[in-house]
């Protein structure tokens, strides 16, 4: 009905209208699993920002929205580029959806969908964008047969991300993001602990939905082993061996096990009998693709800027919150994934810890970390917040923690507050922000605040089953 309008994931073919309705077609002729098949109706406004691609959502944001993804053309030729096969579905369009979805993108073909969170206003969340540009590729083309092969997804998507935002974000902010990143890897294992095979690659669910797996064990850890197999055969001849993955697999849908034969055949090509089996015994498939916990090998490159990110933050612990550190400042010139290795360093240091500390660095750089469209800034702050009791936050913590209802940036925030002995606080927030948190984002945050305290018996829970329990006082 009028004034509203529907996009589809596949090519828009005629639109026409009348009084009271519009009427829209659409045209997909590349198979897709049914995982893919999108549809968003509302009041929705189109702009196109590229020859090929655009961004949709409400017309009160498009501007903005549009002016943070204004380079997508120049991510997607990027990524073509290093592929070295086309992009074939035709344009590409971003949806910016309400501050309720809960993960930062959903690939679906010709209608990525987006969490805001990737909207801040200087273009420091784009690599989400370059993220689910890449499975047009390796996701959407190339396509995990089932769960247990999701890293076949997500970790080669990872790698393409990055390829891609060396070329976009430049070589020194590669090796911060992984780094950043590692540090949420190592979060998640801890919490589905160190033995449990939902921190292996291939997970099993023995009755469990895939969702309760839903981590960044597929995408970190996925990346480190194909960081690994490039780091044991060679850039440029694994670069070479990504592409004929995607050519040759096109259009199918792959297990783990393709891939391992895709290497095996590869390889011959490359180095013959000798070299395959030298090849093989470094690879070390089992350990990688079966085993819980961490990876076997870190992917994790020192630089500059995450030395002095690290060294900034010991300077304010040394100090104690008693004054700043000499040349504070050049906190701000770091990349964004920098200033969050910055507090998580706080984070990893907790017994060190001071409120004096934290309201030092606040006060050195509120702009930035009460900020709540930074979502990457805000949620580590609000957890030193609090660690160190810091009560006169708590208005921007409730107030934060119903602005946006990413997994990624809320469920820590809840970790922390249950770590610190604040569980019935934290069912608190839950309880007043759960009509805003979307079906999968609610059993998650039950999830982890389950299973504990009296503040948690008056409220509607779902159990692992996914079926809804009312426990009465």
């Amino acid at each position: 009905p009028q004034p509203l309008r529907a996009f589809v994931s596949g090519n828009k073919t005629r639109e026409y209208s009348d009084e009271k309705f519009v009427y829209t077609e659409f045209r997909m002729d590349i198979p897709v699993p049914s995982y893919l098949f999108a549809l968003v109706v509302g009041n929705l406004k189109e702009k196109v920002v590229g020859h090929r691609t655009s961004v949709i959502t409400e017309p009160e944001n498009i501007e903005f929205a549009a002016k943070e993804l204004e380079d997508m053309d120049l991510m997607l030729e990027q990524l073509e580029t290093y592929i070295n096969f086309p992009y074939v579905w035709g344009y590409y369009k971003v949806v910016i959806l309400p501050p309720s979805f809960p993960i930062g993108g959903m690939e679906n073909p010709l209608l990525t969908f987006a969490s805001p969170s990737i909207i801040v206003g200087d273009k420091s969340n784009v690599g989400v964008a370059i993220h689910e540009m890449a499975h047009s590729w390796t996701g959407n083309l190339v396509t995990n047969r089932n769960w247990q092969s999701f890293w076949l997804n997500e970790g080669f998507t990872m790698f393409l991300e990055r390829a891609g935002a060396r070329q976009y974000m430049g070589e020194e902010y590669v090796p911060i993001d992984v780094v950043a990143a590692y540090s949420e890897l190592q979060a998640d294992i801890k919490q589905f602990g160190e033995n449990d095979t939902f921190s292996s690659l291939t997970p099993q669910y023995d009755g469990r939905s895939p969702d309760d797996a839903f981590s960044t064990v597929p995408y970190e850890k996925g990346y480190h082993y194909l960081k690994y197999i490039e780091s044991i055969i060679g850039v440029e001849d694994f670069k070479g061996i990504i592409q004929n993955w995607i050519a040759n697999n096109a259009y199918k849908s792959v297990v783990a096990d393709d891939f391992k034969a895709h290497l095996k055949s590869e390889f011959f090509k490359r180095q013959g009998p000798k070299g395959l089996l030298k090849f093989y015994t470094k690879l070390n498939w089992n350990t990688w693709v079966y085993e819980p916990g961490e990876p076997p090998v870190r992917a994790l490159v020192e630089s500059e800027q995450i030395i002095d990110a690290k060294k900034l933050a010991q300077e304010y612990l040394d100090l104690k919150g008693e004054a700043s550190p000499e040349n504070y400042n050049r906190f701000r010139n770091f990349f964004v994934r920098a200033q969050a290795i910055t507090i998580n360093y706080f984070l990893e240091n907790k017994q060190n810890l001071t409120l004096e500390l934290v309201k030092r660095f606040e006060a050195d750089f509120s702009d930035l970390l009460t900020n709540i469209r930074q979502c990457e800034l805000i949620n580590r702050f609000l957890r030193l917040c609090i660690v160190t009791k810091y009560t006169e936050r708590y208005d921007l913590l409730v107030k934060y923690m119903g602005s946006i209802g990413r997994m990624r940036y809320v469920t820590p925030v809840f970790v922390e507050l249950k770590e610190n002995d604040m569980l019935d606080f934290a069912w608190e927030i839950y309880r007043q922000h759960e009509s805003f948190y979307h079906p999968i984002a609610r059993k998650t945050f039950q999830t982890c605040l389950l299973y504990t305290s009296d503040a948690a018996d008056d409220l509607l829970c779902v159990d692992l089953g996914g079926r809804r329990i009312i426990k009465k006082k």
